[in-house]
């Protein structure tokens, strides 16, 4: 992520407690719970958060597709930014008397406001219909408290500069959220710590077989030139890594050089899905954050960097292809029948 993103829109929750709300439903035996490895955050960082759903013994069978409400909302009531994702199992698999957890990355994005957070979680569907009624205090709108969280300025990051071989930034997939292609090389830097750091970065590129008809295309990324680790795209999905580079892959300059580099690029123009766009498109990016081991807590899911060689560049002529194949938006949350609506998800 980059200092100058695009600040997301706030919204302000609109709370009805009252006039507009039917008579109260027996809540669900469902209880919903989170934790982070840290509880305390910068904004433009990333944190693990497990979720945690208990079933007690009046738990009654949930019919239908329901998603995660995840909400981050400051102390004037305003909606800051969300997780709303898909749960696995569903919740129409679950059974009385049970715990499901899991835990997912969540990236804290730049928004205008520093300080106390509360988390709500709560239970939507996929189509049309109500949010189910849990267990918990009700923050409104069947969305419950479930944590308080503390977002902190910016300057406690190790930085990340784009240096060369960025395209402008754009919206993405979800025109919530900023983006940012690459050329077929490009270069992140940050302050060298001399501390080992994990590198967080979610991309996607989008491959098919008719896009790379020449095979799958393979990004390297490499600190320094010599440390990182190579992905081969097999399909469109939005990828997501996390790297421990150790103090001696960072080297002993003061400055970190983060080099992207893809065997093939894309053109837009060429297939004919864009009229105007004839940029070499190589790998776009949609999160980065570079932290201090030490200071991250427990981060699971971490590969190591290991020697890697820049990729030799494909011969033939860059391979043209639409920029889509992203991981689609996630929907928004909706409210109960007959009440305010909540605020779109991000």
């Amino acid at each position: 992520m980059r200092s100058y993103r695009a600040l997301l829109i706030v919204t302000p929750l609109l709370l009805v407690l009252g006039c507009n709300r039917r008579g109260a439903v027996p809540a669900n035996d469902i209880t919903a719970s989170f934790k982070a490895n840290r509880m305390s955050a910068p904004l433009d960082s990333a944190i693990e958060v497990t979720y945690t759903w208990t079933t007690g013994p009046n738990f009654k069978k949930v019919e239908g597709d329901y998603r995660a409400l995840v909400h981050f909302i400051d102390q004037g009531k305003v909606l800051l930014f969300t997780d709303d994702h898909a749960i696995t199992p569903p919740p129409s698999q679950w059974e009385a008397n049970k715990t499901y957890s899991y835990t997912r990355t969540v990236f804290v994005p730049v928004v205008t406001y520093i300080g106390d957070a509360t988390v709500t979680m709560g239970l939507y569907p996929s189509g049309r219909g109500e949010r189910i009624p849990l267990k918990g205090e009700d923050f409104g709108l069947r969305e419950y408290v479930a944590a308080k969280v503390q977002l902190l300025a910016q300057v406690e990051n190790v930085r990340v500069y784009y240096k060369e071989g960025w395209h402008n930034p754009e919206p993405g997939p979800n025109p919530m959220v900023e983006t940012t292609w690459t050329k077929k090389e490009a270069v992140l830097s940050f302050k060298n710590p001399k501390k080992p750091v994990i590198v967080y970065l979610q991309f996607d590129a989008p491959y098919s077989p008719k896009n790379y008809p020449t095979g799958a295309p393979t990004l390297t990324i490499a600190a320094q030139g010599k440390s990182g680790i190579t992905h081969k795209f097999e399909n469109g999905e939005l990828v997501e890594k996390k790297i421990r580079f150790k103090a001696e892959d960072l080297g002993a300059e003061d400055t970190v050089e983060l080099r992207f580099s893809m065997d093939q690029t894309i053109v837009p123009k060429a297939l004919g899905m864009s009229t105007t766009d004839d940029r070499e498109l190589g790998v776009r990016v949609y999160d980065v954050f570079v932290g201090v081991e030490d200071e991250l807590g427990t981060v699971p899911n971490v590969v190591d960097a290991g020697p890697v060689t820049i990729a030799a560049p494909a011969k033939g002529k860059p391979t043209p292809a639409p920029a889509k194949g992203a991981a689609p938006a996630p929907k928004a949350s909706p409210a109960p029948a007959k009440a305010s609506p909540a605020p779109v998800k991000k």
